[in-house]
């Protein structure tokens, strides 16, 4: 039953990381048509830090994407709440909090150090 709620949520959140993704990229302002008729002073400043901050944003959307990719192929495999370094269960109350948790808190705790 707690494997089909977190299943749901990691869809509904695949469906809105995706949705979020299309429009970082669409507000991207270095793809404006409008680029090329920049001219006032500090324009091409602002397109460069805007479009900056609009690959990182996106890149971080990716990542989440694909995160809730493999927790999702994680579940279809019966192998979803096994920590990736040790193999062992990872606790329902961490996988509650992020669905997407690949270790263990131990070995979270581990790689952090």
């Amino acid at each position: 039953k707690t494997l089909g709620l977190l299943k749901s949520y990691l869809l509904r959140e695949k469906k809105q990381v995706d949705k979020s993704l299309k429009e970082v990229e669409e507000d991207d302002p270095a793809r404006s048509p409008a680029l090329a008729e920049s001219s006032e002073p500090g324009t091409d400043s602002y397109i460069a830090d805007a479009h900056t901050k609009t690959l990182v944003l996106g890149n971080q959307l990716k990542k989440v994407s694909n995160s809730i990719k493999n927790a999702l192929l994680k579940i279809s495999k019966g192998t979803y709440g096994k920590c990736g370094k040790c193999g062992k269960q990872i606790g329902l109350g961490r996988l509650l909090a992020m669905p997407i948790a690949e270790y263990c808190l131990s070995c979270a705790k581990k790689s952090l150090k």
